[in-house]
């Protein structure tokens, strides 16, 4: 028992374990993409001030190209992040770990959809940074409130992209078919991230 649990659970009576999901998903599958897709934003527009993005209208390789590598990148570090330190917490069964590599993907495309926000919105790292703070109140801080929300009203925060890799992470520490908003999740995540990788390369022009 993780010494956090132990100590409420003597303290004031209180079992912190039904809520490890909760937690898990606050610092680790949401608290990830955060981090990750500020961080690749801030990379990329870094490669806008050093002129890179500008040196590849002379070359063979689009800008599509360039937004597909980095894109690709940030998925899949940000699955192995995800997968690598909910196994560490010890708050997550080992029968969870299958799922959690998949709710990771889900997170990895998050995480990419903020950095392609950053990336095209921001017109230097001052504003990056200030896109980010914002989009924290709609990554970690919202998304978890339909933990406390009943039946069908979480579906109010659907529109949230952050709601759907929570929402697969929660029906899977349940035991439940997560396969439905993970699928669910993937494709609003690409419905997104399609215009949006289209006016990052229009920027570039």
């Amino acid at each position: 028992m993780p010494p956090l649990t132990e100590m409420l659970a003597r303290r004031y009576d209180f079992d912190l374990t039904p809520h490890y999901p909760l937690l898990v998903t606050q610092f680790l599958v949401l608290g990830c993409p955060m981090l990750l897709g500020a961080l690749a934003g801030l990379l990329v527009l870094d490669d806008r001030d050093q002129r890179t993005l500008t040196a590849l209208r002379v070359t063979p390789v689009p800008v599509m190209t360039y937004a597909g590598y980095r894109a690709g990148t940030v998925v899949v570090v940000t699955t192995a992040y995800v997968v690598t330190t909910t196994w560490a917490s010890g708050l997550v069964p080992a029968r969870l770990l299958p799922a959690a590599l998949l709710v990771g993907v889900l997170s990895g495309l998050l995480a990419t959809l903020l950095a392609l926000t950053v990336a095209t919105f921001a017109g230097n790292k001052v504003e990056g940074m200030a896109i980010m703070r914002a989009a924290g109140i709609l990554v970690v801080g919202l998304p978890v409130l339909p933990w406390f929300v009943p039946g069908n009203w979480q579906a109010l925060f659907a529109v949230l992209p952050a709601y759907w890799p929570a929402k697969a992470f929660w029906v899977a520490a349940e035991g439940g078919p997560y396969l439905v908003p993970l699928v669910v999740g993937i494709a609003y995540h690409g419905l997104l991230l399609w215009p949006l990788t289209r006016a990052f390369a229009r920027r570039q022009r």
